[in-house]
Protein backbone atom coordinates (compact mmCIF):
# COMPACT_ATOMS: atom_id res chain seq x y z
CA UNK A 1 0.00 0.00 0.00
CA UNK A 2 1.37 3.33 -1.20
CA UNK A 3 1.67 5.77 1.55
CA UNK A 4 2.56 9.62 1.88
CA UNK A 5 5.85 8.83 3.75
CA UNK A 6 6.28 5.96 1.72
CA UNK A 7 6.40 8.15 -1.22
CA UNK A 8 8.55 11.45 1.03
CA UNK A 9 11.05 7.77 1.94
CA UNK A 10 11.39 7.03 -1.48
CA UNK A 11 12.30 10.76 -2.98
CA UNK A 12 14.48 10.86 -0.42
CA UNK A 13 16.74 7.64 -0.62
CA UNK A 14 16.71 8.21 -4.50
CA UNK A 15 18.31 12.18 -3.72
CA UNK A 16 15.46 13.69 -5.33
CA UNK A 17 13.14 16.67 -4.46
CA UNK A 18 10.40 16.61 -2.72
CA UNK A 19 7.96 20.15 -2.55
CA UNK A 20 6.11 21.59 -0.02
CA UNK A 21 4.28 24.44 -2.46
CA UNK A 22 2.97 22.61 -5.62
CA UNK A 23 1.63 18.15 -5.67
CA UNK A 24 4.52 15.77 -5.58
CA UNK A 25 3.34 14.16 -8.80
CA UNK A 26 5.52 10.42 -8.65
CA UNK A 27 4.51 7.45 -11.09
CA UNK A 28 5.44 4.01 -9.77
CA UNK A 29 6.14 1.30 -12.66
CA UNK A 30 5.35 -1.81 -11.73
CA UNK A 31 7.74 -5.20 -11.91
CA UNK A 32 5.21 -7.15 -13.26
CA UNK A 33 5.36 -6.37 -17.50
CA UNK A 34 2.08 -7.15 -19.17
CA UNK A 35 1.64 -5.73 -22.23
CA UNK A 36 -1.27 -3.64 -23.05
CA UNK A 37 -2.61 -3.83 -18.87
CA UNK A 38 -2.53 -0.68 -17.19
CA UNK A 39 -1.25 -1.74 -13.76
CA UNK A 40 1.26 1.48 -12.95
CA UNK A 41 0.54 3.79 -10.23
CA UNK A 42 0.03 7.72 -10.10
CA UNK A 43 0.38 9.32 -7.13
CA UNK A 44 -0.22 13.23 -5.98
CA UNK A 45 0.60 14.41 -2.60
CA UNK A 46 -0.84 17.98 -2.24
CA UNK A 47 -2.44 20.31 0.45
CA UNK A 48 -6.20 20.51 0.75
CA UNK A 49 -7.11 23.42 3.55
CA UNK A 50 -3.37 23.11 4.74
CA UNK A 51 -3.30 19.22 5.31
CA UNK A 52 -1.02 16.47 2.81
CA UNK A 53 -4.04 14.42 0.63
CA UNK A 54 -2.82 11.23 -1.56
CA UNK A 55 -4.18 11.07 -4.88
CA UNK A 56 -3.82 7.58 -6.27
CA UNK A 57 -4.99 6.33 -9.98
CA UNK A 58 -4.31 3.54 -12.08
CA UNK A 59 -2.39 4.07 -15.34
CA UNK A 60 0.47 2.77 -17.46
CA UNK A 61 3.73 4.73 -17.97
CA UNK A 62 4.88 2.42 -21.05
CA UNK A 63 2.94 2.71 -24.38
CA UNK A 64 0.25 0.24 -25.96
CA UNK A 65 1.60 -2.39 -28.11
CA UNK A 66 -0.08 -0.99 -31.45
CA UNK A 67 2.70 2.14 -31.46
CA UNK A 68 5.39 -0.06 -30.67
CA UNK A 69 4.91 -2.40 -33.75
CA UNK A 70 3.88 0.70 -35.66
CA UNK A 71 5.89 3.77 -35.37
CA UNK A 72 4.67 7.52 -35.42
CA UNK A 73 7.73 8.13 -35.37
CA UNK A 74 10.42 6.64 -37.72
CA UNK A 75 13.55 6.98 -34.50
CA UNK A 76 11.53 4.78 -32.80
CA UNK A 77 8.20 4.55 -29.84
CA UNK A 78 8.94 6.66 -26.99
CA UNK A 79 9.22 5.23 -23.67
CA UNK A 80 9.71 7.23 -20.50
CA UNK A 81 12.27 6.15 -18.09
CA UNK A 82 12.20 6.43 -14.15
CA UNK A 83 13.45 10.16 -13.56
CA UNK A 84 12.63 12.89 -11.34
CA UNK A 85 11.62 15.41 -14.50
CA UNK A 86 11.73 19.01 -12.65
CA UNK A 87 9.00 21.57 -14.04
CA UNK A 88 8.31 19.06 -16.59
CA UNK A 89 4.48 19.75 -17.44
CA UNK A 90 2.01 21.92 -17.66
CA UNK A 91 -1.76 22.00 -17.85
CA UNK A 92 -3.45 21.84 -21.61
CA UNK A 93 -5.35 20.19 -24.01
CA UNK A 94 -4.41 16.87 -25.20
CA UNK A 95 -3.70 16.87 -29.25
CA UNK A 96 -5.31 20.14 -28.91
CA UNK A 97 -9.08 19.36 -27.98
CA UNK A 98 -10.54 21.46 -26.08
CA UNK A 99 -12.51 18.56 -24.20
CA UNK A 100 -9.58 16.73 -22.93
CA UNK A 101 -7.20 18.58 -20.04
CA UNK A 102 -4.02 16.87 -19.66
CA UNK A 103 -0.95 17.49 -18.45
CA UNK A 104 1.70 18.49 -21.20
CA UNK A 105 5.58 17.96 -21.73
CA UNK A 106 6.68 21.31 -22.03
CA UNK A 107 10.10 20.41 -20.25
CA UNK A 108 12.72 18.27 -19.94
CA UNK A 109 11.53 14.63 -19.88
CA UNK A 110 13.95 11.04 -19.89
CA UNK A 111 13.39 8.01 -22.01
CA UNK A 112 13.86 6.67 -24.82
CA UNK A 113 13.52 5.24 -28.28
CA UNK A 114 12.48 1.22 -29.36
CA UNK A 115 12.35 1.14 -33.10
CA UNK A 116 12.44 -3.03 -33.39
CA UNK A 117 8.77 -3.06 -33.59
CA UNK A 118 8.62 -6.56 -31.57
CA UNK A 119 5.95 -5.40 -29.16
CA UNK A 120 8.32 -6.56 -26.41
CA UNK A 121 9.29 -3.46 -24.42
CA UNK A 122 12.70 -2.35 -23.35
CA UNK A 123 13.73 -5.32 -25.28
CA UNK A 124 15.58 -2.74 -27.91
CA UNK A 125 19.40 -3.25 -26.60
CA UNK A 126 20.09 -0.50 -29.19
CA UNK A 127 17.84 2.14 -27.38
CA UNK A 128 19.54 4.54 -24.83
CA UNK A 129 17.52 7.09 -22.58
CA UNK A 130 18.68 10.17 -22.80
CA UNK A 131 16.94 14.15 -21.87
CA UNK A 132 14.81 15.42 -24.71
CA UNK A 133 12.61 18.27 -25.22
CA UNK A 134 9.18 17.21 -24.56
CA UNK A 135 7.73 20.00 -26.76
CA UNK A 136 9.52 17.76 -29.55
CA UNK A 137 7.96 14.34 -27.68
CA UNK A 138 3.86 15.11 -26.92
CA UNK A 139 4.30 12.72 -23.88
CA UNK A 140 1.39 14.18 -22.22
CA UNK A 141 -0.12 12.80 -18.96
CA UNK A 142 -3.85 12.38 -20.16
CA UNK A 143 -7.17 10.10 -20.20
CA UNK A 144 -8.03 7.20 -22.57
CA UNK A 145 -11.67 7.06 -23.56
CA UNK A 146 -14.27 10.01 -22.69
CA UNK A 147 -16.85 7.60 -24.09
CA UNK A 148 -16.32 5.19 -21.09
CA UNK A 149 -15.16 5.92 -17.37
CA UNK A 150 -13.16 2.66 -17.43
CA UNK A 151 -10.31 1.42 -20.06
CA UNK A 152 -9.13 -2.19 -19.56
CA UNK A 153 -6.54 -2.50 -22.68
CA UNK A 154 -4.29 0.44 -23.37
CA UNK A 155 -4.12 -0.16 -27.32
CA UNK A 156 -3.54 3.59 -29.33
CA UNK A 157 -4.29 5.34 -26.06
CA UNK A 158 -0.50 5.41 -25.42
CA UNK A 159 2.64 6.08 -28.01
CA UNK A 160 4.51 7.14 -24.76
CA UNK A 161 2.15 9.08 -22.87
CA UNK A 162 1.34 8.55 -19.24
CA UNK A 163 -2.48 7.47 -19.60
CA UNK A 164 -5.29 7.17 -16.55
CA UNK A 165 -7.64 4.20 -17.21
CA UNK A 166 -10.17 5.95 -16.05
CA UNK A 167 -11.57 9.29 -17.46
CA UNK A 168 -12.74 10.49 -13.77
CA UNK A 169 -9.67 9.81 -11.97
CA UNK A 170 -7.63 12.00 -14.95
CA UNK A 171 -10.12 14.49 -14.62
CA UNK A 172 -9.98 14.81 -10.24
CA UNK A 173 -5.70 15.29 -11.14
CA UNK A 174 -6.65 17.85 -13.55
CA UNK A 175 -8.69 19.72 -10.69
CA UNK A 176 -5.73 18.75 -8.26
CA UNK A 177 -3.27 20.39 -10.82
CA UNK A 178 -5.46 23.57 -11.67
CA UNK A 179 -5.59 24.59 -7.97
CA UNK A 180 -2.07 25.40 -8.30
CA UNK A 181 -1.89 27.02 -11.63
CA UNK A 182 -0.77 30.32 -9.88
CA UNK A 183 2.12 28.36 -8.11
CA UNK A 184 5.10 28.16 -9.68
CA UNK A 185 4.09 28.91 -13.44
CA UNK A 186 1.99 26.25 -13.61
CA UNK A 187 4.57 23.87 -13.88
CA UNK A 188 4.60 20.44 -12.44
CA UNK A 189 7.49 18.13 -11.88
CA UNK A 190 6.98 14.59 -12.81
CA UNK A 191 8.58 11.98 -11.13
CA UNK A 192 8.72 7.76 -12.62
CA UNK A 193 10.21 5.33 -10.17
CA UNK A 194 10.21 1.71 -10.50
CA UNK A 195 8.41 -0.70 -7.53
CA UNK A 196 11.53 -1.90 -6.80
CA UNK A 197 12.66 1.54 -5.46
CA UNK A 198 9.78 2.29 -3.25
CA UNK A 199 10.28 2.28 0.36
CA UNK A 200 7.15 0.81 2.43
Amino acid sequence: MVTIQGLKDTIKSLNYKWFEDQPNMIAIRTKLQVPDVFNDVLCVVYKKNGVETLYTATITTEPGVTYQKKLLNEKGCWVMMPAQMINAYKSGFHQGKPDHRCLRSVGKIFGLREDDKDGILLNDKNAVASWVDGTTVGANIHGASKKTDLTTVVGAFSAGCQVHNRWSKKEDMMNIVDSYKNVNNGLITYTLINESDYKN
